[in-house]
């Protein structure tokens, strides 16, 4: 249900009002000497508005003379002036038709509002006040001026507004003579002289909008509209503007700084980013960081140097903002200083140093980066390095080779890290042999690091890499580098590497196997999965074991680009738990038994209830296996969650098994077997009125009615949700369903009826409950307590549909909402009857 439905249900009565005489026109209406379409329209539409007129003159309901109106807003003329303007002076429908009026272009609607400014008094008098604003209308302003003056502060304060809103001279005349006033009618006087002003400079009146803001600055107390009324002035002082703004940043705190300090990047002056930034020595702090940013976002690199001698200032919120704007405005002459400030700060001013030394474009950035490099200090070193590899500048690659070579170790770690962004598949060979000429362990791990990244990068950018350099190391380099080269397998799926694997894994030397077996456990290629499970139920290293069982269930459950059905995935699972498995290991297994909610896996996991050391992970996957079972089988699911409970003493386990049971419980009552027939509508009605029009499936007997099972819902989880819209489709009609409930005795019941939206219930023909209303679906939104006959009883339903979403949902429980046990249903009539528990249907024949 969406806040338009109030709307569209006020104007859907109106509609039905006038539908009767719209029907009977088109009903004489003849296919010869037919005029042309758009003259048709415009007949069409007069005709329209002269029953919506008729509506407003007549003894309709105020609900349906406001849908009229509303009609009329968007295709009345001048013709329904006379008839909205009669409804002003009314408390009740004042505001449905001034809104009408407000956007008439004619200037008889003007007129209208303007007159009923004398029959009205009150809140009707201010909202015909806003309307007149609201249209800019000028020939109101003599109406309006003397309400200024008038005791109720609302009235006045919305003729000031209105004023405000029409502007001109004569508007802004009425305001400046306007009496002393005080609160909020004094606020609302200077804002609409203050938007005159700001009418004129829009014009280019310049010499006219100075004096009133000038006069504003002066008079006003409250600092927003000071402030606005300096932001006037410095607007429109034309070569003034800089010495104004400049005096007032330099003056000391208060509103003209205020305002100053907003127009710094809005200013068009000659030489202002210059003159603005000549002021930074001569201000304190604060007022230095608000006029950097504001120098910033003007984006005139005049102001860079100024702005750079700030770099070093005493105070952290200054060079925060000083080498924030350097990256914006600066040039490649300012990379030792930036290069300086991220290596030596720290935090926030760090960050802001590095992405300054990633935004400059100005000059040859790149160049600047590339010839400090070699010379500069370890420390610098690695922010040049840095910065290079954000920029994605590829010429720097040699230079970074060199520098992962013969660096310090911060500086060749930097180097890699960069090298990882930029190599393309040309120099992949290149960071191998980085690898290859490592010293030392940390060096060969950092090389092939970034090696794995520049795999993933190119494969990301090109689509695939060449792994032959990665190949040719494998097969010829040392133990250690092969350790070394490895883990990078891991995150590579490609036959070359699924087999360089297998060989490690199958060599003889521990090492390069550990390595191996390491690799294989962060592997996202699903055709490794049997590799892995072959050491997960064989390797005789427990830690071996436990990672590749991490392997296995990841890429089972987890893994996007492993793609297997449930029963795939639950097979490897089924074969590690057949192994001896210590108590670390069977909590993975069972982490990942929890994602596949197949019974099966519920079966898998029972067993486990009853050991104690993974009793708590066995309760908590079999809730989650439990609950999202399909509805068909919530036996089981109810079964196994009767376990858990029996099975735990843990309380946040039970709890959340509890709260499982009693939702799959709740769902077994809802009824499931149905038919449905539909959908009916009546010419002229809307789904209000259609709730007490009686169509033949209320009168028993009647032929014709074409019964049918409902479409599938689209919840699975909710089979119980009859979705009428998927099965019938439309608005503003009804549709009906029906079934049979059979119990053994004569038993007292709550029946729960949840719809979308209205609702009718008969129970053996009898009327148990009616809700015309609109709603979303909640079940159990409406309770009625009724009485089940022994045997079978017949059970009818009328849902009504206004738009958007139709559904509806029903069960029976105890009077004080239990589970009522013994209840058959069956959908179809007697005839046809094949007993059935509440279970989901088949396909059921239609009568």
């Amino acid at each position: 249900m969406t806040r338009s439905l109030v709307l569209t249900t006020a104007i859907g009565l109106a509609l039905s009002t006038l539908q009767p005489t719209l029907s009977a026109a088109a009903a004489g209406a003849t296919t010869t000497n037919r005029p042309p379409a758009k003259s048709s329209a415009r007949d069409a539409a007069a005709n329209e508005e002269k029953q919506l007129i008729g509506v407003l003159r007549s003894g309709a309901s105020p609900r349906e003379k406001d849908a009229a109106c509303a009609q009329l807003k968007r295709i009345g003329t001048a013709r329904a002036v006379p008839a909205l303007s009669a409804l002003l002076p009314d408390e009740q429908l004042s505001h449905s038709a001034r809104y009408a009026l407000e956007s008439m272009p004619s200037a008889e609607a003007g007129r209208a509002l303007t007159d009923a400014l004398g029959k009205t008094s009150g809140q009707t008098r201010v909202g015909i006040v806003q309307s007149l604003g609201f249209r800019h209308e000028a020939r109101a302003v003599p109406a309006l001026t003397p309400l200024l003056a008038d005791p109720d502060p609302a009235l006045a304060a919305a003729a000031a507004t209105a004023l405000g809103q029409i502007g001109g001279p004569k508007a802004l005349k009425a305001l400046q003579a306007a009496g002393p006033s005080a609160g909020a009618v004094r606020n609302a006087v200077t804002d609409a002289t203050l938007r005159c002003a700001a009418d004129l400079l829009r014009a280019g009146k310049l010499s006219k909008a100075l004096p009133i803001y000038q006069r504003l600055h002066e008079t006003e107390q409250a600092d927003y509209l000071r402030v606005a009324a300096y932001r006037g002035m410095i607007l429109s002082a034309r070569r003034q503007a800089l010495p104004l703004m400049s005096g007032a940043i330099t003056g000391g705190e208060g509103t003209s700084q205020t305002a100053a300090l907003q127009l710094v990047s809005q200013v068009q002056a000659p030489g202002a980013a210059l003159a603005l930034a000549q002021l930074l020595p001569k201000v304190p702090a604060v007022v230095q960081v608000a006029l950097i940013g504001g120098l910033s976002q003007r984006g005139d690199p005049a102001a860079a140097p100024a702005i750079a001698a700030l770099a070093d200032s005493a105070t952290p919120e200054v060079r925060l903002a000083a080498i924030s704007a350097l990256g914006v405005l600066g040039d490649a002459s300012l990379v030792p200083l930036l290069a300086q400030s991220a290596a030596s700060a720290t935090g926030a001013e760090q960050e802001a140093a590095r992405l300054a030394l990633v935004q400059l474009r100005r000059g040859d950035p790149a160049r600047a980066l590339l010839a400090q490099l070699p010379g500069a200090q370890p420390a610098v070193q690695v922010e040049l390095a840095r910065a290079l590899g954000d920029r994605r500048d590829r010429a720097a690659v040699p230079v970074l080779l060199a520098l992962a070579q013969q660096g310090s170790d911060s500086a060749r770690k930097a180097a890699l890290q960069a090298l990882a962004a930029l190599v393309d598949q040309a120099q992949l060979a290149a960071i191998v042999r980085l690898v290859f000429e490592a010293n030392t362990e940390a060096a060969r791990s950092e090389a092939a690091e970034a090696l794995s990244a520049a795999c993933h990068n190119i494969q990301l950018l090109r689509g695939r890499v060449n792994l032959d350099p990665l190949m040719q190391g494998l097969a010829t380099s040392s133990t250690e580098v092969r350790v070394a080269l490895l883990p990078v397998c891991g995150g590579l799926i490609d036959p070359q590497v699924r087999s360089a694997l297998r060989a490690a894994v199958a060599g003889s030397q521990p090492q390069v196997r550990a390595a191996a077996i390491r690799a294989l456990s962060y592997t996202r290629d699903g055709e490794l999965l049997p590799d892995l499970l072959k050491i997960a139920c064989e390797a005789p290293e427990e830690n071996f074991r436990t990672l590749a069982i991490r392997a296995c269930v990841r890429l089972t459950t987890q893994e996007e680009t492993v793609k297997l059905s449930n029963a795939q995935r639950l097979e490897p699972l089924k074969t590690i738990l057949a192994t001896p498995l210590n108590a670390g290991q069977k909590r993975i297994v069972l982490a990942g038994l929890a994602e596949i909610p197949e019974v099966p896996a519920l079966q898998l996991v029972e067993p486990l209830l009853s050991e104690a050391a993974v009793q708590v992970e066995a309760a908590q996957a079999a809730i989650k296996i439990a609950s999202g079972l399909p509805y068909a089988q919530t036996d089981v699911a109810v079964d196994a969650l009767k376990q858990v409970l029996a099975a735990t003493t843990d309380a946040p386990t039970r709890q959340a098994a509890e709260k499982a049971l009693k939702e799959l419980e709740a769902g077994t009552d809802f009824i499931t077997a149905w038919q449905v027939a539909g959908p009916y509508r009546q010419e002229g009605k809307d789904y209000a009125a259609l709730f007490d029009v009686v169509f033949p499936p209320e009168t028993k007997g009647t032929p014709g009615v074409k019964w049918r099972a409902p479409a599938a819902g689209t919840d699975s989880k909710r089979p119980w949700v009859v979705d009428l819209l998927k099965t019938f489709g439309g608005e503003q009609c009804v549709a009906y369903a029906r079934t049979r409930v059979r119990s053994s005795q004569a038993c007292p019941a709550r029946l729960e009826v949840g719809s979308d939206d209205g609702v009718k219930v008969w129970l053996n023909d009898k009327l148990v409950h009616t809700n015309n209303t609109f709603r979303g679906l909640q079940p159990g939104s409406d309770k009625v307590n009724v009485t089940l006959n022994p045997g079978w009883n017949q059970l009818l339903l009328k849902v009504t549909q206004l738009n958007q979403g139709w559904a509806f949902c029903v069960r029976f429980l105890t009077p004080d909402g239990r589970h009522l046990e013994g209840l058959e249903f069956d959908s179809r009539p007697p005839a046809a009857q094949r007993n059935r528990v509440n279970r989901p249907p088949s396909a059921a024949q239609p009568q």
